[in-house]
């Protein structure tokens, strides 16, 4: 019996539901008792009903029938499954001695009782007696996951991805795709990134809507469009000779995307799209910056959103923007049309959540989007994703926001493993769902529904080792340690900033999160390669660590030569070596997990980032053995 059991509490659900209250006894249950569907059940219910059964048969060792019936009342002791509609996430769960009964406002209201259900029944035969009324705070709770500037996950993986939104209440889905599409009409594009193909997406789009989640197509419509105007036959397109963003100015621009939009969006059901359209940093900088003179740069974005949202229109889309641009010219937010949807973004927690103030007193529909804090690092930033998300959250419910979608981006390689987010996609699920959760309980619930871990310990190693980034300087929506890790020790960009202090104390913490983590391998029996992935994040943070350490001796002895005798000489050039080697081996480590959730795709980028900071490490190696410093790196400017 487990201790909430002893003590008369409820077990520690995720998400927590609105209402919940433990009643007196327990039901129990035996291989004779039925699961009911009402009449007139449909295939949905039946298979909610049959993860139902899935689930206590793990737990309990036997199977419960599912059956039909009229009229439940004097079938002995039964799991009741019934719903009143055909729409809603709500629903009512009561457990007593005689019965348990579910019932729900919808097809999806009832899996997620189902969901309930599966996590109240414990290892045994006896569910605690409860009353559980649950609804959502946002109609529209996701992820999205970004699958374009790195790994491109298989397709076990993302449906792994769906199972685990179902389990946590979310019913939206975004892959967000800049050229990692296998698009006939265009086959150079993305054509050496692993794309997925047509036949993937409608696959993987029934298989979310049979869990319901909706999955949201989602393609780069404007800046962000590098991969594609890098390629000769694109190239044209550009606004700039950058080639980041795609040229409203150019006729041919919309002939391309109307041909992209008509292979890609016939391949999903949901009635959205995510066309993006955000960061065109040299938007009206080039061919479009005659029409800019005319209307504006905010003119001229306008302009181009309407032309892709009538686009989407014709395949039956509505049009969902990021908001960034929105927000850089706030004189021209009345001028946005009533059916966009617009996604607020910001991912670092000192934010002014507040500011979507703007698109509720224009009466424009909008979602919130904090992030996972996991792009840019070794390991998520913990603290700041968990404010980041709780804040907007607030502000979303406060101003009338219809949608939360917690991000899981991919900024320069997506180096950072899927395991990494498990806890910034829990977290994100619980805000969306009912809001704030006591930590410890969220932890306990995190714990058991992800790894069946009743201790409530893998929770706090994700806070631990995402709480150790600190190298003694700050760094905008990255950790420093990721810096260091990757930091050419010529230039020495990032490790002439650290302080050895800093690194020290972080040094002294990693060593104590990678005991702890190596100590709890027994709790991610469920989940063996999650743990794997953690026990890298440990030892490529650590490996960042010594390396800050050794780079500042480094640079000491770069810039005042006789200050390292041979001796001391020769033992930093062994550390550098040694370096070196860990790191490529930490590299093969990385290959190898990449490979077990994704395809080859462009590991290339995180591998060429490797290989400067390995040849960078033996080079300064074999500088110091020969007594023959580089020159130094400028000193740093003062922080302001």
């Amino acid at each position: 019996m487990s201790a909430a059991a002893r003590s008369g509490a409820l077990l520690p659900l995720l998400p927590q539901p609105r209402h919940a209250r433990r009643l007196a006894g327990s039901f129990r249950l035996s291989p004779e008792v039925p699961i009911v569907l009402a009449e007139g059940s449909d295939a949905s219910d039946f298979a909610s009903a049959g993860v139902l059964r899935d689930a206590l048969a793990e737990k309990c060792g036997f199977r419960l029938p599912i059956e039909t019936h009229a009229r439940a009342a004097d079938l002995g002791p039964r799991v009741e499954l019934s719903r009143e509609g055909e729409v809603g996430d709500a629903y009512r769960i009561v457990v007593r001695e005689e019965a348990v009964r579910a019932s729900a406002a919808g097809p999806a209201g009832l899996r997620y009782a189902v969901e309930t259900l599966r996590q109240l029944a414990p290892r045994g035969a006896r569910i605690a007696g409860c009353e559980i009324e649950d609804a959502p705070d946002f109609p529209h709770r996701g992820l999205m996951l970004d699958v374009s500037r790195g790994k491109v996950p298989t397709l076990d993986t993302l449906r792994g991805l769906v199972d685990l939104c179902v389990r946590l209440k979310l019913n939206v889905l975004m892959l967000y795709t800049e050229h990692t599409f296998r698009f006939r009409r265009h086959p150079e594009i993305g054509a050496d990134a692993s794309p997925l193909d047509a036949a993937q997406m409608r696959e993987l789009d029934g298989y979310a809507a049979e869990r319901h989640v909706e999955l949201v197509p989602t393609l780069q419509s404007l800046g962000h469009m590098q991969h594609v105007l890098a390629l000769p036959r694109y190239a044209h397109l550009a606004e700039t000779e950058r080639r980041w963003t795609i040229a409203p100015a150019e006729p041919g621009t919309y002939e391309l995307l109307r041909d992209l939009y008509d292979e890609y969006l016939p391949n999903f059901r949901s009635r959205r799209f995510n066309a993006n359209c955000d960061e065109p940093w040299d938007l009206a900088l080039g061919k479009s910056a005659e029409r800019a003179l005319e209307v504006g740069k905010a003119g001229v974005f306008l302009d181009h959103v309407r032309r892709v949202r009538d686009l989407a229109a014709s395949h039956g889309k509505r049009t969902m923007i990021w908001g960034d641009v929105v927000h850089a010219h706030p004189e021209r937010i009345p001028e946005i049309d009533r059916d966009l949807v617009l996604l607020d973004w910001w991912y670092e927690a000192a934010h002014d959540y507040d500011r979507v103030r703007a698109f509720a007193a224009n009466g424009i529909e909008f979602w919130v989007c904090p992030g996972t804090s996991s792009w840019n690092c070794l390991f998520p930033r913990v603290g700041n994703s968990l404010e980041n998300i709780a804040r907007y959250a607030e502000a979303g419910k406060r101003h009338g926001a219809r949608g939360l979608v917690v991000t899981d981006w991919g900024d320069f390689g997506h180096y950072n493993l899927q395991g990494f987010s498990w806890f910034g996609f829990a977290f994100a699920a619980q805000q969306a769902w009912s809001g704030n959760a006591p930590a410890k309980l969220f932890d306990r619930a995190f714990s058991r529904v992800l790894f069946d871990d009743e201790s409530g310990e893998t929770a706090r190693l994700y806070r631990e080792l995402g709480a150790l980034h600190d190298a003694g300087f700050p760094l905008f929506n990255a950790s420093p340690l990721q810096a260091l890790y990757f930091d050419d020790l010529g230039p020495m960009y990032f490790s002439a900033r650290a302080k050895a202090l800093a690194l020290r104390r972080t040094l002294s913490g990693l060593v104590r999160a990678k005991a702890r983590v190596a100590g709890a391998k027994h709790r991610f029996k469920r989940e063996a390669r999650t743990y794997e992935e953690l026990l890298l994040a440990a030892d490529t943070s650590l490996l960042a660590a010594h390396k800050g350490l050794a780079a500042l001796e480094l640079l000491a002895w770069r810039r005042r030569p006789a200050s390292l005798p041979p001796a001391r000489r020769r033992a930093l050039a062994a550390r550098l070596e040694r370096l070196s080697m860990e790191q490529a081996a930490l590299g093969h480590r990385l290959r190898r997990l990449w490979l077990e959730r994704s395809a080859p795709s462009n590991f290339e980028i995180t591998r060429r980032r490797l290989q400067t900071s390995i040849a960078s490490l033996r080079r300064q190696a074999r500088s110091l053995r020969r007594g023959k410093p580089s020159a130094p790196p400028p000193a740093p400017a003062p922080s302001p």
